[in-house]
């Protein structure tokens, strides 16, 4: 069986573009949303996994602002939310637990931010013997400021290592048919 994990797609993400910062693929937030809605109306799993910081006062804290998911990325009745305080959503959540329970070993991932927790997240589910799906143009990259390394760059170098062994690769319009 299979389920949809969407990453992180959290106010922190919005408030970049928002913000002015570049990000890459540009139409990836739209086509998270179609792949969401295909997954509901085919009566798939939808998980989603949000990021948090146990500090409080932290941009990531729970009670902050950037916690909240981004419109449109609302968890539905029936949809588990996974809280995660590390880079990938098995490591500090009961989520393979949970995939286990509901027999569900293959997992079709979007979300954010590529070159970080989508990327761990499908390393760890690899190891643990998920089949890995990554939804190209629905995984969204930002530059690293500071390093002089594009969106774009981070985005074809997690991408290009991700399916040299970690999971297969599809666009949202080969995966919605």
């Amino acid at each position: 069986m299979q389920a949809l994990l969407v990453i992180d797609m959290q106010e922190f993400v919005a408030q970049r573009i928002e913000g002015g910062m570049t990000f890459y693929p540009t139409n990836s937030m739209a086509n998270m949303l179609s792949v969401i809605a295909a997954f509901r109306a085919a009566g798939k799993p939808v998980l989603h996994v949000r990021h948090e910081t146990l500090e409080p006062g932290s941009p990531m804290h729970r009670q902050a602002v950037p916690f909240s998911p981004v419109s449109g990325f609302e968890e539905r009745e029936g949809e588990p939310v996974f809280i995660k305080t590390t880079s990938s959503a098995f490591s500090s959540t009961d989520l393979y637990a949970w995939l286990q329970e509901a027999q569900i070993n293959e997992v079709t991932v979007i979300g954010a931010v590529a070159g970080f927790c989508v990327n761990s997240t499908i390393r760890s589910g690899t190891d643990l013997g998920l089949v890995m799906t990554v939804v190209r143009d629905a995984v969204l990259s930002f530059p690293l400021e500071g390093e002089n390394l594009g969106a774009k760059a981070i985005y074809d170098v997690t991408l290009g290592l991700l399916e040299a062994g970690f999971a297969r690769g599809v666009n949202a319009a080969e995966l919605l048919g």
